[in-house]
């Protein structure tokens, strides 16, 4: 069983295995490791980006058997490794990924369902549905609450139940989730609602985070 540091981990770095090595698609070469943590892409964002060993892994996917997979320009030996997480990358998706989750927590409590979520750079929206209550969001009022949340600074909690990752910010409430997030929503300043657009039975909510 492979062991998904990021799932637990704020680390950057760590020592792991190459348990197998091969060519790829592309001249590329994946590599399946004891451990990793590298986020690979999925779950409305990117894959981290690094090294393994001071190459550059070029893409991180999970495959159908659970595994996560690295890809990089060139095949490396079975045996022990070191890996870095770029720090800055790492940063900007969690970032991303956790004021998608703080705006769906408050979005709900106006009666709207967070149904997905893309949290990529210049294309973040979390996108509802509504329920008979469901009170219309105004873009002045959600940003004001997201400021309030971000002054708050509240913390996310990481927990498992019944097997299932639960990422839980503060008293908003939580969602399953398999990314990366931040410690806190002071975390979180720079954080920018672009626009609330209502179509048809869907409401998406787009934003971005400004650089820190």
């Amino acid at each position: 069983m492979q062991d998904k540091l990021y799932l637990t981990s704020h680390s950057l770095t760590c020592t792991a295995e190459i348990l197998e090595g091969y060519h790829s698609e592309n001249e590329r070469y994946a590599v399946r490791l004891d451990k990793t943590l590298f986020h690979p892409q999925g779950g409305g964002q990117p894959c981290d980006k690094g090294t393994i060993n001071g190459n550059e892994v070029l893409h991180v996917v999970q495959n159908r058997d659970g595994h996560v997979l690295h890809y990089l320009h060139k095949y490396l030996p079975l045996g022990p490794v070191e890996l870095r997480i770029d720090g800055n990358h790492r940063r900007e998706n969690a970032r991303l990924h956790t004021a998608g989750h703080m705006i769906g927590h408050l979005l709900e409590r106006i009666g709207w369902q967070a149904v997905k979520a893309h949290h990529w750079p210049g294309e973040s929206r979390v996108v509802f549905r509504s329920s008979a209550n469901a009170l219309p969001p105004l873009l002045d009022d959600l940003s004001n609450h997201c400021a309030e949340q971000i002054q708050l600074a509240q913390a996310i909690f990481i927990s498992f139940q019944a097997g299932r990752r639960q990422v839980a910010i503060g008293n908003l409430g939580q969602y399953p989730c398999g990314g990366t997030h931040v410690e806190n929503t002071s975390e979180l300043a720079g954080l920018k609602i672009i626009r609330i657009k209502n179509k048809k039975d869907e409401l998406s909510v787009h934003y971005e985070m400004m650089t820190e």
